[in-house]
């Protein structure tokens, strides 16, 4: 994943730029090696963005992760999700419809933000290091869509 990708609060991009399927399943590795603490993440996004999803959520689960499918919803859906049921994290994929570009927000447990200066540019890293072991069992995907 390219710096180019990384913004202060978010990744983003289009196919073309490198935010793909294969971007967004290494970010949910990263995500899932990356996050503190044990447990299961939300996934939200909206239905254009549904292949991404799937991404995220198949890298989550490789390494383990319990994932809620939590279907289409925006960012305040996931915070909801994360602070209610005790959820380690959560991906939002989303689209900004001024840039026209696809987003990746990532948060950690309390619903706080993942930003740049807060574990953001530590996520690409370990995408760009790509030294992603899976684990022994993959995680379960519960459906809530």
């Amino acid at each position: 994943m390219s710096e180019e990708l990384i913004s202060a609060y978010d990744i983003r991009g289009t196919e073309e730029t490198g935010l793909n399927v294969e971007c967004a399943w290494n970010v949910g590795k990263a995500l899932a090696d990356w996050l503190p603490t044990t447990g299961k993440v939300a996934v939200v996004y909206l239905p254009a963005q549904q292949g991404l999803a799937r991404g995220a959520i198949e890298g989550l689960r490789l390494q383990g992760r319990d994932v809620v499918d939590g279907g289409n919803g925006d960012k305040e859906k996931a915070k909801a999700y994360v602070m209610t049921a005790g959820l380690s994290g959560a991906v939002v994929i989303g689209y900004d419809e001024l840039e026209h570009v696809n987003t990746i927000e990532l948060y950690q447990e309390k619903a706080k933000l993942i930003d740049a200066d807060g574990g953001l540019r530590q996520i690409r890293e370990l995408v760009q290091a790509g030294n992603f072991v899976p684990a022994a069992v993959h995680g379960e995907l519960t459906q809530l869509v």
